[in-house]
């Protein structure tokens, strides 16, 4: 299918919330985790009339290729991603969108997304499970209500991996 002005506002929106470095916040930080990145690019394609869903699945650190002095913290063994579903009208498909990992980063291990506009763009993760939407919604509201006990368990490992990702990115 050919690029439109349509598909490339999609490829801009998706761009800009790619582009936000990647950030677990810890201790009322702002977030740019997996959690908030799709929901900002939610709010963006929602504001321009597609439909969005939101899913949830699980993974492993341990399956990112991480360093193994990072993946020796004390860490959830499984962990949830969040990405999203954009249905796109050109196709009459449901896509799996992704903006979770930064351009930015340097000779990444994990996959840096790029969308078409169209298609499906990689997920950030190696996926062990993934949650239908009416799951997902459901075991986000669980997640959301123990969020600063998830936090507080995993926080030397969140505050390890973020600045190891600083480490990571192109210096500007």
């Amino acid at each position: 299918m050919k690029e439109t002005k349509t598909t490339k506002e999609r490829v801009r929106l998706f761009r800009i919330v790619r582009d936000i470095p990647y950030y677990i916040g810890i201790d009322n930080e702002q977030d740019y985790s997996c959690a908030t990145k799709p929901a900002i690019l939610e709010a963006l394609f929602k504001s321009i009339g597609l439909k969005v869903q939101r899913v949830l699945c699980s993974f492993k650190w341990e399956n990112l290729n991480l360093p193994k002095n990072l993946i020796e913290i004390p860490h959830n063994s499984i962990e949830t991603h969040e990405y999203l579903q954009v249905f796109v009208p050109e196709t009459k498909k449901w896509a799996k969108i992704d903006p979770t990992w930064d351009s930015k980063i340097i000779n990444p291990t994990f996959p840096i997304a790029e969308w078409d506009g169209l298609n499906d763009t990689l997920i950030a993760v190696p996926t062990e499970q993934i949650w239908s939407v009416k799951e997902s919604k459901k075991l986000s509201a669980q997640e959301d209500e123990n969020k600063d006990e998830y936090l507080n368990k995993n926080k030397n490992f969140f505050i390890a991996f973020n600045k190891w990702l600083e480490s990571q990115r192109k210096k500007i």
